[in-house]
């Protein structure tokens, strides 16, 4: 698999792509969702959190995305190879093209740290894109299902539930506005909105596939308004993502392609789901049971 900089092949500077930590491909952050850029909500004093969740409120930042590879050679080799880089990337005027098997990304070198190891040279790139292309996915169709996001199963945006965090936590205390001389003081104040941590994994039955989930997962993060998401049929939470979501420990395989995935969510509403009493008949004996 070939990587190029500005129309250069990276095996140029006898640059060789290896694995990021957790994957068996080269790169890493490639998939990730950026975090939103300025003042995503206000915090009031004595009421909820205020989301700015329209669509002209909402701006995404920059993300990093770092390249692994290898020079082999003696240190007179590799520090050749890596003077022919440097001399390229700083004469590089403004953003350009990293064409990679995963996508092409227009970007500036941010980093280049090499390694050096007896016969070779661990190198590590990391690449800042200034801009994200989050477009180009589509909302999957809703369904009946246990997890779900605005009523989208996760399995529809090939996404898998493993555990969530913060719920049960007691979130920190708003900030305290008093003045006190001579003493410790304090003020009673409200809590801050609970956050919620998903943590799960995302597949895709192809390289396309997986690109083509992590695009509707752009978009439904990305899109105006709050998420409404389900959690086992028995927390309903009412959303909004701030910080994006990490998608790492990619690993490509001859069916597919699987990573983890992790999503920070700020709630302004955590309720039990409720259930109505039905009734059913097994074997003629009657049974009422709950349905939601």
């Amino acid at each position: 698999m070939s990587y190029s900089l500005n129309g250069t092949n990276l095996s140029t500077y006898g640059i060789v792509p290896g694995h990021s930590s957790g994957s068996n491909i080269a790169l890493s952050g490639c998939f990730s969702m950026p975090a939103r850029m300025g003042q995503t909500s206000y915090e009031w004093a004595e009421s909820n959190i205020e989301p700015w969740v329209d669509a002209s409120e909402i701006y995404f930042g920059d993300r990093d995305i770092k390249f692994t590879g290898s020079i082999i050679g003696t240190n007179k080799v590799i520090n050749d190879y890596l003077q022919a880089l440097y001399d390229a990337v700083e004469s590089f005027t403004d953003l350009v093209a990293l064409v990679t098997p995963y996508g092409t990304f227009s970007v500036q070198v941010k980093t280049i740290e090499p390694e050096y190891l007896v016969g070779g040279c661990k190198v590590i790139i990391t690449f800042r894109e200034p801009v994200v292309d989050l477009t180009g996915g589509t909302i999957p169709a809703v369904g009946i299902n246990a997890y779900t996001i605005d009523g989208i199963p996760f399995t529809g945006f090939g996404l898998y539930y493993s555990m969530g965090g913060g719920l049960r936590n007691l979130s920190d205390m708003k900030e305290q506005l008093f003045t006190k001389y001579g003493s410790e003081g304090y003020q009673m104040s409200k809590r801050k909105s609970r956050s919620f941590d998903i943590k799960g994994f995302i597949m895709g039955s192809s390289l396309a596939d997986f690109q083509n989930k992590i695009k509707q997962l752009y978009l439904i993060f990305s899109s105006a308004g709050m998420r409404s998401i389900v959690i086992n049929n028995e927390i309903k939470i009412t959303c909004f993502a701030v910080d994006g979501f990490a998608v790492d420990n990619v690993l490509l395989y001859n069916t597919g392609m699987i990573a983890d995935f992790r999503i920070n969510l700020i709630c302004t509403d955590v309720s039990l789901m409720t259930w109505d009493s039905i009734e059913i008949k097994w074997d003629s004996e009657l049974i009422t049971i709950g349905s939601q």
